[in-house]
């Protein structure tokens, strides 16, 4: 069976899946795909349950057990520029590199958040196949968990998209003619 070809951009996710000790085992499931500046930056210092960690992915980016990719600015910034002030108030820098990265990729890249801007901006731009919850994952590869946080359930993605459906609709969220 083929690995599961993934693109993780929400920093929490990963480190959710360090706390719960989940991290090793997605890694042997799945192809793990990273933004640089979630890779380097946003997971690397975390407060944590008891005290503040420090998350290193540095071995596993060089056992190629984690792919990171880079965004041209210019790149991130036109994908910025789609969006109304509502939508990109929620949107960070981490996920719009993600998001910037899986639209203009030919290959077909799965993402995960415990965001809802990530699953409202899928629906938007008509992507809701894309998205995929933290719940999916670990179902998919067989490490089902029925203790996630809300954020990470497959309700929550579906409630999000839906959202994101509903503003395209309307005439929300994604600047026309951008």
């Amino acid at each position: 069976m083929p690995k599961l070809k993934l693109l993780i951009l929400d920093a929490n996710v990963v480190i959710y899946l360090q706390e719960k000790s989940l991290w090793r085992p997605l890694l042997e499931r799945c192809e793990v795909y990273l933004s640089r500046l979630v890779a380097e930056h946003e997971v690397r210092y975390y407060h944590g349950t008891e005290w503040n960690e420090i998350i290193d992915l540095t071995p596993d980016i060089q056992a190629r057990l984690v792919q990171v990719f880079d965004v041209p600015v210019a790149s991130v910034r036109r994908f910025r520029a789609q969006f109304d002030l509502p939508y990109l108030g929620d949107l960070d820098d981490g996920e719009a590199e993600s998001l910037a990265f899986l639209f203009e990729a030919t290959d077909p890249y799965l993402i995960s958040s415990g965001d809802a801007i990530v699953y409202r901006i899928l629906g938007n731009l008509n992507r809701a196949d894309a998205g995929l919850s933290l719940e999916e994952i670990l179902q998919r590869i067989g490490l089902t968990r029925t203790d996630l946080a809300r954020q990470y359930r497959r309700e929550f993605r579906e409630a999000h998209t839906k959202t994101g459906q509903q503003d395209a609709i309307q005439g929300c969220g994604h600047r026309q003619g951008k």
